[in-house]
């Protein structure tokens, strides 16, 4: 699974600096005590630039969570296959799920909006509520599986949510939280062994 290619216009740039600048401060002083000032002082563009793209600090969050949730939208999904060894598909999916829950900007924008899901739940949940109508390309795929015989389930969605809860027990959760360094290469294979495991044990 690939990353679209997407040429960025001036705009864009203006717009990824002012996010970037905004993410940085909520990290270091928390929503609540970041200004639009010291977003336009660290993105080093004017005021007027700003609220053009932003209009409020909820909007610049909304917009931090909505280019966190991109990232699941953007990867090129390799559709579920019965002509491809189910293991060998599973062993994919987990080297996405790995590679984009690990990536450092997902990984701090995800410092970002964990912080303020504890003060401010109701701005989380509302930022969220676009991503719940899209659905997760993961849980397609699952349910694209179990429609076609290869796992036997009436519930694709939950599969999806244990498949993706065992990698984020190793690879986001104690990075998000602890800090900690990330798995290394025969860790993360040891991982996904026992990622696909499951789900083959389990639900075949």
């Amino acid at each position: 699974m690939k990353l679209k290619d997407k040429k960025l216009t001036r705009s864009d740039i203006k717009r990824a600096s002012i996010l970037d600048a905004a993410m940085n401060a909520f990290q270091s002083k928390g929503f609540n005590a970041t200004s639009m000032d010291d977003i336009t002082l660290s993105a080093a563009v004017s005021k007027r630039t700003v609220y053009n793209h932003f209009p409020s600090k909820e909007t610049l969050f909304n917009a931090i969570t909505a280019r966190m949730l991109t990232l699941f939208f953007t990867y090129e999904p390799i559709p579920f296959s019965k002509d491809i060894s189910l293991e060998i598909q599973l062993k994919n999916l987990v080297e996405h799920e790995i590679n984009l829950l690990t990536m450092d900007e997902f990984i701090a924008m995800a410092k970002v909006i964990f912080a303020e899901s504890i003060h401010s739940p109701q701005l989380v949940q509302n930022a969220m509520s676009e991503f719940e109508e899209k659905g997760s390309p993961l849980v397609h795929w699952f349910e694209q599986a179990a429609l076609q015989g290869a796992i036997k389930t009436d519930h694709p969605e939950r599969v999806s949510m244990q498949f993706v809860a065992v990698i984020k027990g190793f690879c986001f959760w104690p990075q998000l939280i602890q800090n900690a360094p990330m798995p290394d290469e025969k860790q993360l294979d040891d991982i996904a062994q026992m990622t696909v495991q499951m789900i083959l044990k389990q639900y075949t």
